[in-house]
Parts: structure tokens; sequence; C-alpha cells
């Protein structure tokens, strides 16, 4: 237990442990409020120190609801945020945002959330991984703040964590067109649009993806020929096929029993009629001039 921010945070989950630094999730056993936090314990020296002027001069997480605060405790700078259950958009968002317009609202709340963090590019882009990444039910997006300090690379430029921030968005975007073109070049044209600005311009600031996200049509129109309709339903049937490989298999070979088994039966039918239809010449002496009888 350890007393702190006016509480006593108590480990009930060790998420993370390196020689950099330790993540646990928190209860406060203070007060059974039932909320859970996430503590970063940040152990070694030289990262210690530039968090710490990250905090003091450069205003980190100062515009963010989620920071509790920090605190020093063992030798170790300990970060604290409030912990949301790990609904992780890396495997609910495809279920969660069954429609574009969803997509859309989705999008726009990372990047809002991203905005709202208060986290400079160094941080911005450890914030950025999958594990840190919830979405709920009306795709809002929560971060966990599993930020493992092991990874950090001082001087990250704005500019890069605003593309990684543009394509995890994508990524939003994306969400209901991924298995159905073989390349981006088949997106709508908003999309497309969006890939090329990243993969040429880039973007400035968090509000210029926000303002191209919104530029984005609720309805995208799609380029659908024929050859995409032939190409669509045989991934449908593929995925379909991949998805219930035992139920396919054995629906196969029930066809293939039964078309057998009328094979078989149709060709004993032709040989029972043949054999009916046949002239039976038992009893005949003679047909014309020809004898069948025994000769002497």
């Amino acid at each position: 237990m350890i007393p702190a921010l006016g509480m006593e945070l108590e480990t009930v989950r060790t998420v993370l442990q390196n020689q950099v630094n330790d993540i646990y999730v928190c209860t406060d056993l203070s007060g059974e409020t039932g909320v859970f936090y996430t503590v970063i314990a940040i152990r070694d020296a030289a990262v210690r120190k530039t968090v710490t002027e990250k905090l003091n001069t450069g205003r980190l997480f100062f515009s963010n609801q989620d920071f509790l605060g920090s605190f020093v405790y063992e030798s170790r700078l300990n970060l604290v945020f409030r912990y949301y259950h790990e609904n992780l958009l890396s495997l609910l968002g495809g279920v969660y945002l069954a429609e574009f317009v969803q997509c859309k609202r989705a999008a726009l709340n990372l990047i809002a959330a991203c905005a709202e963090s208060g986290a400079d590019a160094d941080l911005g882009i450890l914030l950025l991984h999958d594990r840190n990444i919830n979405i709920t039910r009306d795709g809002g997006i929560q971060f966990n703040y599993f930020m493992d300090f092991a990874e950090l690379k001082e001087g990250t430029e704005e500019a890069e964590y605003f593309l990684a921030a543009a394509e995890k968005a994508f990524g939003i975007l994306e969400l209901n067109y991924k298995g159905r073109y073989e390349s981006r070049d088949g997106y709508p044209g908003d999309l497309r649009l969006f890939d090329m600005k990243m993969r040429t311009t880039g973007f400035t600031s968090f509000g210029s993806i926000i303002a191209t996200i919104r530029s984005m049509a609720d309805k995208p129109v799609e380029m659908r020929g024929i050859l995409w309709w032939f190409r669509s339903r045989f991934r449908r049937v593929r995925n379909f096929l991949f998805r219930n490989a035992m139920t396919a298999f054995l629906t196969i070979l029930v066809l293939v029993t039964l078309i057998y088994a009328g094979g078989q039966i149709r060709t004993r039918w032709k040989v029972r009629k043949a054999y009916e239809s046949n002239v039976s010449y038992n009893g005949i002496e003679y047909i014309g001039n020809v004898y069948l009888g025994d000769g002497e």
C-alpha cells in the first residue's frame, strides 16, 4: 500500500515490469469508490529526470483530466492516471463500428483525445500503442496510459506525432473497406484524399486532421463496377468457407455422396429397363429361315 495524492493505493494487477519503469493497476483502499488507477513507476534515473522536466516546464499532461498527479516513492517517479476497462479498439473496433458514420465519429474522438491528453510528441507516440486505446459502444475513445518508457525516443518531431495519430484515425475510417478492396486505390474518394495527404504534405496540427475528417461524407460514394461485384462476392464466399470450414467440408461430402448414389441408382435402373425390353428367344425354333434348334 502506498499513501499518495490523498489515497491509499494498493496494486491489484501488474501490467509491465522492466529496467526503466513498472506499470500497475491500483485501487484506493481509503474509499470504496470502485475506481481503478494506472500507476507508472519510473525507476530509470535519466528517464525520471526527463519526465520531471517535462512536468515542470513543458506542462506535460496539464490539460489531461485523467491525470491525477505525480509523486516520488522509493526513488521512483510515479504518474497516476484514471484507469478504464480495456475494451481495446484493435479488438472491438470492427464490432462497435458497423457504419462509416460511426467510424468517422470514433476517428474524430481519437484525435480529440490525443489533443486533450496533454502529451508532447515524445510521449504521444507511446500513447498511440494499441494496448492504450479503448473504445466504447458509442465510439468514445479512452486511454489506459500503459506507456513503456523503455521505448521513449526523445526529440520526436511534432509532424511525426501528427502523422502517427492520422494513421490511427485512418485505420478506424477504413474498417468497413479494408477487407473489400485489394488496395487503398479502390476506397471512396474522401479516404483516398486523406491517405494521399498523409503520404505527401502530411498534417500540421490536430485541428487540420479533424477538419479533414469532418469534411468527409457520412456515406461515401463507392465506385462499384462489375469486376468489383465479382470480387466482393468471391471474398464473401471465401471468408464464409474459411469461418465455417468444417460445415463446408461436411456439406460437400454429403453432396458428393448424394450425387454418387444418384448415379448408381440411375445406372441400375437403365440396366433393368434394358433387360426387361430385350426380346426372349426361348422356345422359338425358327426366325425366318434360320433354325434355332439343336442340331442333329
